[in-house]
């Protein structure tokens, strides 16, 4: 009987031990295979040609070496980080692990990602010499995409908004209202639109003639922003993908008014941009997924040009009551309109 029972479990434990040992030679190790590709300021990883033996689904994981890269959707099969800002050349290992929740396997390569600064990748210039900037730490940047029935027409009512939100941080008004309270049925905003919506809701504000460009750098240094209605044909167009400098969207025609924010200016290479909140984003965006329109930079001598022709006039928004400026009665001005 006992030799029974000693047999019988014996072929238990063999049995056993034979099912696991099949189990581990079924479960075979995956293959990971990982590259990569620069679009633009893009680094695309590529681990979707990583393969599993035993057709189960895998899971990755990416991974580097640099503390200055953030790698988004690191547990996808294809990922990317934004190529970073570096006073230095610096030499990246990129690794890969893909598991099948048993086994793994990690796979890595080198990428080279030269030295660069936020001015020249924003196409601004190398030296910078001088800047101003009137922003807050809250979002105030508004894209009028989205705001209404006239949305294609509503810069005027999206700037002024912007205007009222980096006044009053509390505002919780939309370009939507602004276009409810002036011009309702559609048609383009007037510059006294602006100025009347403004003083409907409590905030500093006059209308400056622009002897020259450079009066707008003046008002920046007093901590004021202004809102400009130009035309913004004159503003030059680029097509480069990670610049800030000039507009990203074309302008076939003279005659397009155009209502922006001025917050602020950089000096760099003896150029002088303006900082600008353009509300024509449209949703177009930079590879980070920030907005076109927030943070542009426009040269003094475009917008110098571009108000000349349309409203040779700006008009200045302050956190406090204007004293010691030299304002021109709206009442006694020509105004005009922008889209």
């Amino acid at each position: 009987m006992k030799i029974y029972r000693l047999t019988l479990l014996l072929i238990v434990v063999f049995t056993l031990f034979s099912c696991k040992k099949e189990t581990e030679e079924a479960n075979k190790k995956p293959k990971a295979v990982a590259t990569f590709e620069v679009i633009d300021d893009i680094f695309k990883l590529h681990g979707e040609k990583s393969t599993d033996p035993d057709m189960n689904s895998l899971r990755y994981k990416w991974t580097t070496t640099s503390g200055n890269i953030t790698v988004i959707n690191e547990q996808s099969s294809i990922a990317h980080f934004i190529n970073p800002y570096l006073p230095a050349d610096e030499t990246v290992r990129i690794l890969l692990t893909v598991s099948d929740g048993e086994l793994q396997d990690t796979v890595s390569f080198i990428v080279d990602i030269p030295a660069t600064n936020k001015l020249e990748r924003w196409g601004l210039g190398t030296t910078l010499q001088k800047e101003a900037s009137n922003n807050k730490d809250y979002e105030w940047y508004l894209d009028q995409l989205n705001t209404g029935t006239y949305s294609d027409i509503n810069c005027g009512p999206t700037s002024v908004t912007m205007a009222i939100k980096w006044f009053n941080q509390s505002s919780t008004l939309t370009p939507a209202d602004a276009r409810n309270t002036y011009w309702p049925n559609g048609g383009w905003w007037y510059t006294y639109d602006i100025t009347n919506y403004l003083n409907n809701n409590g905030v500093y504000n006059g209308i400056i003639e622009l002897d020259s460009i450079g009066m707008l750098r003046e008002q920046i240094d007093r901590g004021n922003i202004a809102i400009l209605c130009l035309d913004v044909f004159y503003i030059r167009f680029t097509d480069i993908p990670s610049y800030h400098v000039n507009k990203y969207y074309m302008t076939t025609n003279q005659g397009c008014g155009h209502f922006i924010v001025i917050k602020g200016y950089k000096v760099v290479d003896n150029k002088t941009y303006y900082e600008v909140y353009d509300p024509n984003s449209w949703g177009i965006t930079y590879a980070d997924f920030t907005l076109k329109g927030k943070d542009r930079y426009y040269l003094d001598e475009d917008l110098d040009i571009a108000t000349n022709i349309w409203w040779n006039y700006a008009i200045i928004v302050s956190g406090a009551p204007i004293k010691g400026m030299n304002t021109v009665d709206p009442s006694k001005i020509e105004h005009k309109t922008g889209r």
